[in-house]
């Protein structure tokens, strides 16, 4: 009779132990986390967007780029593409226009060498520039010979207008630099929106 009374106790002992793991078992599945673990697998910080311009348009007047002698695929000082017409109306930076449908022109102070300027709908295009003293980042200028153009961006590509004259242009994002050729030589300089400054030299449209 004791030996009964013992091995029932012993068996129960075992069950209260094995049903104490179950529950503990139970109780602390997926409960821990290991810091380090989650810390390695979340996701990362976004990165900080970069600054726009205000109303997604170049800045004029007193926040304009001062830069009057170096032209690039976005345009020279104050007049970059997509700046509105009325922004450098009211900053004083163009003189007379002449619209013709959806399309004005008009020049630019003689301080940014007076380029002149296309507009379509309001937002500038394209510029275009005969000054020599105007040099693009790369060295390229008003004068220079088509092959030293050609080697300066030598990703380009020639472009032949209507009446057969040639161009060196050369695309940077959605703008681009056309140098208009003329006896070997650049005669001017367009910058702008790509699209903008091919078809108004190629076609002869747009603005």
């Amino acid at each position: 009779m004791r030996h009964r009374r013992i091995a029932l106790t012993v068996t129960a002992i075992a069950l209260l132990g094995v049903a104490a793991c179950g529950n503990d078992s139970d109780d602390d599945a997926g409960a821990f986390v290991n810091p380090s673990a989650a810390a390695s697998t979340a996701a990362p910080a976004a990165e900080p967007s970069a600054p726009t311009a205000k109303n997604g348009q170049a800045p004029v007047g007193k926040d304009a780029k001062t830069a009057t002698d170096v032209v690039s695929a976005s345009g020279l000082g104050p007049y970059l593409t997509g700046v509105a017409q009325a922004d450098l109306a009211s900053a004083k930076l163009i003189g007379k226009t002449k619209k013709v449908d959806k399309c004005t022109a008009a020049a630019g102070l003689s301080k940014y060498r007076a380029p002149a300027l296309a507009f379509n709908d309001g937002k500038l295009t394209r510029i275009s520039i005969t000054s020599t003293k105007v040099k693009t980042a790369g060295g390229a200028k008003v004068g220079m010979s088509y092959d030293e153009v050609k080697k300066l961006y030598p990703n380009g590509k020639q472009l032949d207008n209507w009446v057969g004259a040639s161009a060196w242009y050369t695309a940077e994002g959605g703008n681009g630099l056309l140098f208009k050729i003329a006896d070997g030589k650049v005669s001017a300089i367009d910058a702008g929106q790509g699209e903008a400054v091919q078809f108004a030299y190629t076609d002869q449209q747009g603005c």
